[in-house]
């Protein structure tokens, strides 16, 4: 039992002189009132586990020794004795604030041995439950702690398997025990029998040494923890355990967990990755560098368009004269509406030569969009097409210089660069992304960021031999990595479709046709690509896949099945240009979970808690990236800015900045970064960063939405989003015309794939909206309107779709999209109706939308008998 709980004058306060009377029902009855109400909503630890918890009690039991030093020892005893407690009282606190830290949990609940009681071998388990505030200095928590230990025992009559049962309706969820943790401090003798200690996860049994040192035993289940993880844990609490009494005035959250080799580690082994480059150039002048030793090299190819390295240059040089002359300056955002391909190309590289940046607009955009885009960016020159111009013109008052109607003064223009001087602190280029306030966000990215991208890249060498497949829309930062990667090394681009993308067929037809070496895809679109044609990527030398959490049986799926000679798990927000970590995917990783690896050359990578500090490995921490890719920060939003680009605490060089990316990762025991979850409600969906406010935002603003609430549900591979909205009294909205309603005002990639309308949300005890209690959408079609297939072809494509969008059934004029389909569950349709002998592409899915439509071109495009 804990010896030593609060000093002999305490205990004969609780108890009086001589031994207690057996506790009379009524006293029990109390006590157990007591107990719930103290244990009400009583947290689960996130203990940092290797393993799930098994269904069963474990029946082995492990552990790890470690000591405490006399001299911390001793400042034990004299902090106990100023704060009025004992030992135990400051191991109490210490034990709570290492957990807290670990588990970044405030609500810390730990069990104890209280002596005298009636369960086990003279002692009883209670329950001592403290908060451990981050602010709060370690000799605070430790005289709140005497009173917790205090009252504890003044209700530790109570049998602790009684109050199990008086707890048990409650439950915790997840099948772990009341308190997960045992901390026992004995006056003498051995650690605690195996049997006594099995119930808890982790126990820690100590005991004073004739040394005058702390000996300590912390048990574990071997089928939880790995013994690394366990000694990580011991070592850190003898970190914190002696910091905190050498200086009690230290708040909890600042209290060291590691020590200097560890912080090392950490810091600069695993989260540093510096590489110093004999020079920073822009990209545009590795470009034109290019263009002079090699002009006669091809350099993109799209269709059956080719452009050399030399006509590049001439044609990117011609247009940055034309901007200049129409008044674009050094530091000037210069809006590019293109389709992908060439001129798209070109326009981007000259925009670099005036010394402004380009603002990618996709042209599908709905008009609000892109009046938000334009007007929040001060834009006063689109570059585009005249086939833009029109749906431009009602966005925005910018003038237009037309690639394709300006034809004649473009080629007067001189094929030389402007000579307008740009350093690497000059801005590249202004990405929008969905933001919580209802209004996207421009990430204003500079030169130097580029140059970290692709200079002395060590997560892909690119050489001038290889061919890059640019599928990404140029609104979306994998193209900065698909356009620069290769135009830079050298290397070819080619143009891929976006049909051909979403097409496994098509794509691997493609990347063979085109020699195509290195491929960039989102995570939810390799994991189609896989399930489809697990061997599509054999003929690859690099593919990088990121942008969500991926599912580790599609990564070993695709390396069993032929892969390509590097296959790279990449990470990266739009604030730190493209890929910020990486990680080579290998047969021999046997992972529960895909890391998202280190930090790529001259990047840092810091898992931080909520104070700045780092955090061991195997603690969840939220990520932060340093380094030159850091974006500049948001345009026109200093406040955003401030709160997500913060001075470099860690870093050796003054001014140095680092991105808050809002992302939950841990350092697994191997170095490598594992990426848990979001700290707010930012989605990835089809590799699209979404803030979900932003859409709730949208919903709120139709004339008959009350309030509207907007989440992701997963279907294995496939995530969706779906709205749920509660109407004005009185009100009826239309889910299809809801949904219509966001069309016109978000782009497609965050309009829900369904609407639902409830007349009241659940809500928790607190209030708020139960998110988790929204009921998942019903997924059937529209019985009065359904038109059964006609021939054998329609109903084995009818089929598909049911399977493919779970639903019962499918009538030929049901169009895909308004069923909740999207472009990532096309490419498994495709793959089945391929796979059923029906002839169906991605693209004419797209076009056409409804199997009737389907039929009905396959039947006028079938050869005659």
């Amino acid at each position: 039992m804990s010896e030593g709980l609060l000093d002999s004058d305490a205990l004969n306060r609780l108890d009086g002189a001589g031994p207690p009377d057996p506790p009379a029902e009524p006293r029990l009855a109390e006590q157990q009132r007591y107990w719930l109400d103290r244990l009400d909503k009583l947290p689960v630890l996130r203990l940092p586990a290797d393993r799930p918890r098994p269904p069963g009690p474990g029946t082995a039991r492990a552990g790890v020794e470690f000591r405490v030093p006399a001299q911390t020892v001793d400042r034990v005893d004299d902090l106990a004795h100023r704060t009025g407690g004992t030992p135990f009282t400051i191991l109490l606190s210490a034990v709570q604030t290492l957990l807290a830290r670990y588990c970044r949990q405030p609500d810390v609940p730990l069990a104890t041995m209280a002596p005298g009681g009636p369960d086990g071998a003279g002692g009883n388990i209670v329950v001592l439950r403290s908060a451990v505030r981050p602010d709060c200095p370690f000799a605070l928590l430790a005289e709140q702690n005497v009173r917790v230990v205090r009252d504890a025992l003044a209700h530790a009559d109570l049998p602790f398997s009684r109050l199990v049962d008086a707890l048990a309706p409650n439950g915790t969820g997840d099948g772990s025990p009341l308190a997960q943790v045992l901390l026992i401090l004995r006056d003498t003798g051995p650690a605690g029998s195996d049997e006594a200690l099995r119930p808890f996860d982790l126990t820690i049994d100590c005991r004073p040494a004739a040394t005058g040192e702390l000996l300590g035993t912390l048990g574990y289940d071997p089928a939880r923890f790995d013994a690394a993880t366990v000694r990580r844990l011991a070592r850190h609490l003898v970190v914190l355990l002696t910091a905190a009494v050498r200086d009690p005035a230290t708040p909890t959250g600042d209290l060291p967990l590691l020590d200097e080799e560890e912080r090392h580690t950490v810091l600069g082994d695993w989260g540093l990755n510096r590489v110093e480059l004999p020079a920073w150039p822009c990209v545009h002048e590795m470009v034109g560098e290019r263009a002079r030793s090699a002009p006669e090299a091809v350099a993109v190819v799209s269709g059956t368009d080719t452009v050399t390295y030399g006509q590049l240059d001439a044609a990117a040089n011609r247009l940055a004269h034309l901007l200049v002359s129409t008044g674009v300056r050094r530091g000037d955002v210069v809006a590019v509406c293109l389709p992908r391909g060439p001129a798209l190309v070109t326009a981007l590289l000259a925009v670099l030569r005036t010394g402004a940046a380009y603002l990618p607009l996709d042209p599908k955009y709905p008009t609000e969009r892109l009046r938000l885009m334009l007007g929040d960016a001060g834009t006063t020159v689109c570059v585009t097409r005249t086939e833009f111009v029109g749906t431009l013109r009602e966005a925005t008052g910018a003038a237009f210089v037309t690639v394709d109607g300006q034809e004649h003064e473009l080629a007067a223009r001189p094929a030389t660069p402007p000579g307008v001087p740009v350093s690497g602190r000059d801005a590249a280029y202004v990405l929008y992304t969905s933001g919580s306030t209802g209004t996207p966000k421009g990430t204003v990215v500079e030169h130097r960021s580029i140059t970290r991208l692709l200079c002395a890249a060590d997560y892909i060498p690119l050489r001038t031999d290889d061919v890059v497949a640019q599928g990404a829309d140029a609104s979306f930062d994998a193209a900065t990595f698909e356009i620069w990667g290769p135009l830079a090394a050298g290397a070819r681009m080619v143009v891929v479709d976006k049909d051909t993308m979403l097409d496994p067929a098509a794509l691997t037809d493609a990347l063979t046709r085109h020699r195509i070496s290195t491929l960039v895809l989102t995570t939810a679109v390799f994991n189609q690509v896989v399930a489809a044609r697990p061997d599509a990527f054999a003929t690859l030398r690099h593919l990088l896949f990121g942008g969500e959490a991926v599912n580790p049986d599609r990564v070993a799926q695709a390396l069993a099945a032929g892969p390509p000679q590097r296959l790279i798990h990449c990470y990266g927000p739009t604030e730190t240009t493209s890929f910020a970590t990486w990680h080579l995917a290998s047969p021999d990783d046997g992972y529960r979970t895909v890391p998202v690896g280190r930090p790529v050359v001259n990047t840092s990578a810091r898992v931080l808690d909520e104070r700045l500090n780092p955090v061991p490995a195997g603690v969840v921490g939220e990520l932060y990236l340093g380094g030159p890719g850091v974006a500049r920060g948001y345009l026109a939003r200093p406040d955003l800015t401030a709160q997500r680009f913060l001075p470099d605490v860690l870093a050796t060089a003054p001014g140095e900045r680092m991105y808050r990316t809002g992302d939950l990762v841990r350092w697994s025991q191997a170095g490598a970064l594992e990426y848990i979850g979001r700290s707010d409600r930012q989605v990835k969906v089809r590799g699209f960063r979404i803030e979900l406010n932003e859409i709730e935002l949208v919903l709120q603003k139709h004339p008959e939405v009350e309030e509207a609430v907007v989440l992701v549900r997963d279907d294995g591979d496939h995530k969706r989003l779906v709205g749920y909205v509660r109407p004005v009294p009185g009100q009826r909205p239309d889910p299809a015309g809801l949904r219509d309603f966001t069309e016109d005002r978000l782009p497609e990639f965050m309009v829900p794939a369904v609407v639902m309308t409830l007349d009241a949300f659940p809500l928790t005890t607190s209030g708020k909206v139960d998110r988790a209690a929204l009921p998942a959408p019903e997924r059937a079609t529209d019985t009065a309107d359904y038109v059964a297939p006609r021939t054998d072809g329609e109903r084995a494509l009818a089929a598909i779709w049911a399977e493919v969008l779970d639903l019962d059934r499918v009538g030929v004029t049901d169009n895909f999209y308004e069923l909740g389909g999207d472009s990532v569950l096309g490419i498994m349709v495709v793959a089945k109706a391929r796979a059923a002998g029906l002839p169906v592409s991605s693209k004419a899915l797209f076009r056409l939308q409804t199997i009737a439509a389907l039929s009905d071109e396959a039947a006028r495009t079938a050869p005659d008998d």
